[in-house]
């Protein structure tokens, strides 16, 4: 039943635990039988190859489970910010996530930014300080920080009890039970004496939450009543729910030291698929919502696709209403075309299990689809309705990409758009330009893994460069020349002549114009000057960058009646182009682009310290809660890897994006280094 589900995603910081809370999770509740290790690379929900290798989690992953009569549908998510997209399909389909923090004694970036996003969502949301039993683990410190950046909204629901700085029990604050912890899990015990008071001060807490969700139970708790459990524990839920209250728990999941109170927590407060907000969707142009329902019409999102090599694709799903029976035809409403519910699965890390239908609010896979992607909508072929989509971030960091092996280019380039279908916030584009290969994305290391993929599922090894800069030439003032092409070699000869004058011209990249008089250019010929001029200035003349700005007027020439041709004027024509713009100051203009980077206030020096360096100029800020927004215009060439500066700057915290306005001319300096680079190429 959909009220019997909790689809929880476990998100936060890389390298808190989340992996390790995960299986801890899908041990105690018997769905697997051995507690594998990140470490040792035996995690259920790590099993690509570069994950183990990593020790770290690099795409979600989901695992179900059973517990106490309830279904977990676990999805595991890299902390890492290269593969923040992970995140936001986890979230498009968990009902609530479980933000996994050490018990390092601060607020970590990852989990700033988890809580942040999951508020910014309304996401509802729960916070498990992990790794209490580590040395130098501060849980008091942890809390305290957590609680200076988000005040009363932070609320804790346990009471740890301490043994010579380690966390060995805790009192339930819902239950009012103690609890200590054993080697086979937990026992309960007598509650210390010393531990009344800072029990009496949580269970307090968790009071006001609650009576603050209903006018009987405020009015209950003014009066002195003492409220009951059950209207503790759905006070504080419907405050999860509302996005009021987020609940903070502790534990060791290495260990498996208070697993289960967050699992029991989870399915107390967490809410359900039936509890959760409707998905939006549209349907027959009107906006609807989409409820949690197995009696309604079938209607399902995918998430995240994965490239097996046994299976093939396989097309991880939330069925959002009705009910999906193995072999049942559906619709894909993005591709508009039909498929077949032919293999249908839940997964528990890289396994499929096979299941021969799925009711609203759980989550499967379906494998072997033929025109189904991340973000498609499937539905009732008869019922027609197209979920919201998946709003990816747009990558800020492009590298040239290309094979290691001469020949295998268009290996990589296929390899690339087989992985496409994994993973939606990279692109792969071609500048017409330069020439080069581009792979962007949202970091350096995603763009790294990227590679080692292509060499693990597709034998073939990329290499990552720096991009080139797609400059400009033009000139600043105006020439006159000439270019006279005459050539005897016996028989029929070869001869144009023509004058041209080369100017500025900001109103377009190029113009031709024509002022002959008296025919000493005849009119056949006057398009092979202008289609030899147009050749020509694909090629500048300072380092072969595209001419842009520039208009050329021919004038004046002779031609001779036997050896004149459109050849030989269109050699005149180049010969012109080069005399002249040799001559009329020719520049180079580097592409500007327009950066807008959203930062936490603190770090405003820094950043504008950084832009000055890079020739940045500043256009403005906007004041956005507590960030501040920078618009500033910065050449193209400064900007290669600014998001891993960035987040170095910002210590992660910083964003931004980045958009071409135009062209500007390169400061002499920089521009001799270009040159010089251009012709050690040539």
């Amino acid at each position: 039943m959909s009220k019997n589900i909790r689809n929880i995603a476990l998100i936060g910081h890389s390298d808190e635990g989340k992996t390790t809370l995960a299986e801890a999770m899908l041990f105690n509740a018997g769905s697997i039988d051995r507690f594998g290790k990140v470490d040792d690379g035996t995690a259920t929900m790590d099993f690509d190859p570069e994950e183990i290798n990593r020790k770290m989690s690099i795409s979600l992953s989901v695992a179900h489970a059973l517990y106490q009569g309830v279904k977990f549908n676990i999805i595991d998510v890299p902390g890492f910010f290269d593969f923040e997209g992970e995140m936001i399909s986890a979230l498009k389909v968990a009902d609530s996530a479980v933000i996994v923090t050490s018990a390092g004694g601060d607020l970590t970036v990852g989990t700033e930014k988890a809580i942040d996003y999951c508020i910014a969502n309304n996401k509802p949301c729960m916070i498990f300080v992990n790794q209490i039993d580590k040395e130098n683990a501060d849980y008091a410190g942890t809390v305290g920080a957590i609680k200076e950046r988000y005040g009363n909204k932070v609320a804790t629901v346990l009471v740890p009890v301490v043994e010579n700085t380690k966390m060995t029990g805790y009192i339930s604050g819902l239950s009012g039970k103690t609890y200590k912890f054993t080697p086979d899990g937990r026992q309960e015990v007598d509650m210390p004496a010393d531990y009344a008071d800072e029990y009496a001060t949580v269970k307090q807490q968790l009071e006001e939450i609650a009576a603050e969700t209903s006018d009987d139970l405020l009015e209950k708790f003014f009066a002195g009543e003492e409220l009951t459990r059950e209207e503790i524990t759905n006070g504080v839920k419907f405050a999860i729910g509302e996005g009021n209250t987020i609940p903070l728990l502790a534990g060791s999941a290495l260990t498996n030291k208070g697993i289960i109170n967050l699992m029991i927590y989870i399915i107390n407060c967490m809410p359900s698929p039936t509890e959760a907000p409707a998905a939006i969707g549209e349907a027959k142009g009107d906006i609807v919502k989409i409820y949690c329902d197995d009696t309604e019409p079938f209607v399902a999102q995918v998430f995240k696709t994965i490239a097996d090599p046994f299976v093939g694709k396989l097309s991880l799903f939330k069925v959002l209403r009705g009910t999906l029976n193995a072999g049942d035809q559906i619709y894909n409403v993005t591709s508009e075309k039909v498929e077949k519910a032919s293999s249908l699965y839940v997964m528990k890390g890289k396994k499929q299990e096979p299941v021969q239908k799925l009711t609203a609010g759980d989550i499967g896979a379906l494998a072997k689809l033929l025109y189904t992607a991340t973000g498609d909508t499937l539905c009732d072929p008869y019922n027609i309705v197209k979920c919201s989509p998946i709003e990816f971030p747009e990558p800020n960091i492009s590298l040239a990409v290309s094979s290691v092996k001469q020949g295998e280019d268009e290996k990589v380039i296929s390899g690339l758009n087989r992985l496409l279908e994994e993973d939606s916030t990279f692109k792969v584009e071609k500048n017409v330009e330069t020439n080069q290969m581009l792979v962007s994305g949202l970091g350096e290391l995603q763009l790294d893994v990227i590679c080692k993929r292509l060499k693990q599922k597709f034998n073939v090894e990329a290499k990552l460069d720096d991009p080139k800069i797609p400059y400009r030439e033009t000139i600043k003032k105006k020439v006159e020349a000439q270019g006279k092409h005459k050539k005897q070699s016996g028989g029929h000869g070869q001869y144009g002549d023509c004058w041209v004058r080369f100017e500025p011209y900001p109103d377009g990249d190029f113009a031709f114009a024509e002022e002959v008089v008296g025919g000493s250019v005849p009119k056949q010929y006057i398009p092979a000057v202008e289609k030899g001029l147009r050749e020509c200035i694909t090629k500048g003349v300072l380092a072969g960058y595209p001419m842009v700005n520039l208009k050329a007027t021919l004038y004046d020439g002779s031609y001779h009646d036997v050896d004149s041709s459109e050849m030989a004027f269109k050699i005149a024509a180049s010969l012109a182009y080069q005399t002249a713009c040799a001559q009329a100051n020719p520049v180079l203009l580097e592409p500007i682009m327009l950066a807008k980077i959203t930062i936490p206030k603190a770090y405003m020096g820094d950043v504008l310290g950084d832009l000055s360096k890079r020739r940045g100029r500043i256009l403005g800020m906007d004041s956005l809660g507590e960030k501040d927004v920078i618009s500033a215009e910065v050449p193209h060439s400064e900007m290669f890897k600014y998001s891993t500066d960035l987040r170095s700057m910002t210590q992660g915290r910083g964003s931004f994006a980045m958009e071409f306005v135009r062209y500007e001319e390169m400061p002499t300096q920089d521009a001799q280094k270009v040159i010089e680079q251009a012709k050690k190429a040539n």
